[in-house]
């Protein structure tokens, strides 16, 4: 069975990698969701910011012509990850890097982008376009994004709001989202690989509607490194994880890749239907499940 290091990625040197950064940045951003940045101009609120891609998912949806979807996706895998701190998003900016520029495939895409981020109450500040046919392969493009929000500091979803007891709860993917793609497009089918295409849910406003009634402790989006890599990162250190994995709703698309790589590869690259993960108190249950119901939660865990 193929797995995602001999697809030509490798999660162990991404980790690695993290841990040097850390040490020399000396920064307790590194390894969170997002990044937190204080100024004396606005003492109560923390600065929020993100940056990230869609990865090798665009290839396939550039050879089915779906730039709204790339669009989208880029989109969620920013504010997804910007929401595990609380933020509001203010404004996002793009980078898109061509070979030659077509002036309809990025218009598309910019009106896609605007029109998405405004569900967000989200700016489509600016951006850079950049024609490099020296760097990037004919008939190609990449895209990626950065994202900034605000939040107030006493109303920051962190690990330190999590206790023992606390309920996980799971919300459901739109399929592999934008991750674990160079290991897919190498063992699905084109026929197979049409239906591993959805564009990325985003949650931004469900997650939002929960910190504002005060029902969420802390929450993980489920990208690379799979639901118990992603978990650890939200959860006080050294606290049990305890996942029932028989809890997701099954989703066609992992039922063929954990065919294909096996359990441990599958849990460890995918999200395998578990699109964000949101902490609560036992007592918040049930409302948690009514605000986030468009995702159809299920109790997924416990601490």
């Amino acid at each position: 069975m193929l797995n995602y290091e001999q697809a030509g990625v490798s999660i162990k040197k991404a980790d690695a990698l993290t841990e040097l950064i850390r040490h020399e940045v000396n920064s307790e951003n590194i390894g969170m969701f997002a990044g937190l940045y204080e100024h004396a101009a606005f003492p109560e609120y923390y600065l929020v910011g993100c940056t990230d891609g869609v990865g090798t998912k665009i290839i396939p949806l550039i050879k089915r012509d779906k730039i709204e979807t790339i669009a989208i996706d880029l989109i969620a895998m920013n504010l997804n990850d910007m929401i595990c701190t609380g933020a509001r998003p203010l404004f996002f900016l793009d980078y898109f890097a061509v070979n030659k520029l077509d002036v309809e495939v990025a218009a598309r895409f910019i009106k896609a982008l605007k029109q998405e981020l405004a569900k967000y109450n989200c700016t489509l500040l600016g951006g850079e376009t950049a024609e490099l046919s020296d760097l990037v392969t004919q008939g190609h493009f990449d895209v990626a994004g950065f994202a900034v929000g605000l939040v107030k500091k006493d109303k920051i979803l962190s690990r330190q709001n999590v206790k023992p007891g606390d309920i996980i709860i799971g919300l459901k993917s739109s399929g592999p989202h934008s991750n674990g793609y160079t290991l897919i497009r190498k063992v699905l089918s084109e026929v197979e690989m049409d239906n591993a295409l959805e564009p990325t849910y985003i949650y931004v406003n469900e997650i939002l509607e929960l910190c504002d009634k005060g029902l969420i402790k802390a929450c993980a989006n489920i990208t690379g490194g799979g639901l118990e890599g992603n978990l650890q990162r939200v959860i006080p250190e050294g606290m049990e994880l305890k996942i029932d994995r028989a809890k997701i709703p099954p989703q066609s698309v992992f039922q063929k890749l954990l065919s294909l790589v096996g359990e441990e590869e599958a849990y460890k690259t995918f999200n395998m239907g578990v699109g964000m993960c949101v902490i609560t108190a036992q007592d918040k249950v049930t409302e948690v499940m009514e605000v986030c119901k468009k995702y159809e939660p299920f109790v997924l865990g416990a601490l």
